[in-house]
């Protein structure tokens, strides 16, 4: 195997590609401080310009944090990654399955919820193969995570079907929504996933606290039952600085090789 050709790009990326190598292999943790600015200009053998890039490209993609003290400094900004266990996000064990992942791993969930009636955007009523003129209902919530925002959960749902339901009003449901569907005659046996990943938008980097410049997944879930009804479309919007997603494949299951 020959050894990767030396980084020919910009001082100040190589400097800022090295820093998050550190962080992201744990060399660097959450509120460690990094050296002063005359530190880092004597190491690499650069200007100050050049450090400056360098520590405001680890700003932008949220690898570091500043505190406005007297004695200033720059320092690691990293938050806990917890791990969403995808399809048991569908378990029908009676518990709200988000809430049950993050408290499996030593967290403590909890969310704001708003709900909107409202036309479906074109990509939505296709999905939900709703006709002109019918509306969705839409539960919007901002999931935390030990105080802090760690994601944003959209889901819409035919209105005419969940109108009358907890699902139209703004409370937390602990079993989840896709029990009371159930108990409607409206079960999900089938979930179409897409996962893409983006730039944060700017009322995303204001709901998550999140820099500008960090990567978010945006995972969208189809939920079918098993007559081929679609009956709610997910969107979730997960800073990639805070989550790892996880599914289990089996070569048993149809349609796999």
């Amino acid at each position: 195997m020959t050894a990767a050709r030396s980084f020919t790009g910009p001082a100040y990326q190589r400097i800022a590609a090295e820093f998050a190598q550190q962080i992201d292999t744990g060399q660097l943790v959450d509120g460690d401080r990094l050296p002063t600015r005359s530190q880092l200009e004597e190491t690499y053998g650069v200007s100050r310009q050049v450090v400056a890039q360098a520590l405001a490209l680890l700003h932008q993609q949220g690898y570091l944090s500043s505190e406005p003290s007297r004695s200033g400094g720059t320092f690691v900004r990293r938050f806990k990654v917890y791990e969403l266990p995808m399809w048991s996000l569908e378990n029908y064990d009676g518990q709200d399955a988000f809430d049950d992942a993050v408290r499996n791993q030593g967290g403590t969930p909890h969310q704001d919820i708003r709900v909107e009636t409202a036309e479906p955007p074109p990509r939505i009523a296709e999905s939900l193969s709703l006709k002109p003129g019918k509306l969705v209902t839409i539960r919007r919530r901002i999931r935390y995570v030990d105080g802090k925002p760690y994601a944003l959960a959209d889901s819409y749902f035919p209105h005419d079907i969940v109108k009358n339901t907890a699902i139209s009003s703004p409370v937390n449901i602990s079993t989840g929504g896709r029990h009371i569907l159930e108990d409607m005659g409206y079960g999900m046996t089938h979930h179409d996933d897409t996962i893409r990943a983006r730039r944060a938008h700017a009322d995303e980097m204001n709901w998550l606290n999140v820099a500008p410049g960090l990567a978010m997944m945006v995972h969208t879930r189809l939920s079918v039952t098993a007559e081929g009804f679609p009956i709610r479309f997910m969107v979730s919007v997960l800073p990639s600085d805070r989550w790892a997603l996880f599914y289990a494949v089996s070569n048993e299951s149809k349609g796999l090789a």
